[in-house]
């Protein structure tokens, strides 16, 4: 097989691959904004509770749902403290709606 074939059909399944994963992002993000409005800020475990999700793959979705609502500008991260272990910054690190 042609060596650019191969290329052109990796490119097109990396492509495919994003697209599938930011509309599941976007299911989520309609249902992490309104929870962000009424309750205020939130950590990434907390949000998996208030929506009732759990495991390693929930985390994801909403981690990819708060991303796709940063990146619109909806939503603002604070900060974590200098010196914070890794593993407990997702333990820290709030979420809230962003002041208009």
């Amino acid at each position: 097989m042609e060596p650019w074939l191969i290329g052109a059909i990796a490119g097109g399944t990396a492509a495919l691959a994003v697209v599938v994963s930011q509309r599941r992002g976007n299911k989520t993000a309609s249902e992490v904004w309104p929870l962000l409005r009424e309750r205020g800020p939130l950590t990434i475990p907390e949000i998996m509770n208030q929506l009732g999700l759990q495991g390693f793959s929930a985390q994801g979705k909403v981690v990819m749902a708060l991303d796709s609502l940063i990146r619109e500008g909806r939503v603002e991260e604070s900060p974590v403290p200098p010196g914070t272990p890794t593993l407990e910054k997702i333990n820290l690190r709030t979420y809230a709606v962003r002041a208009s």
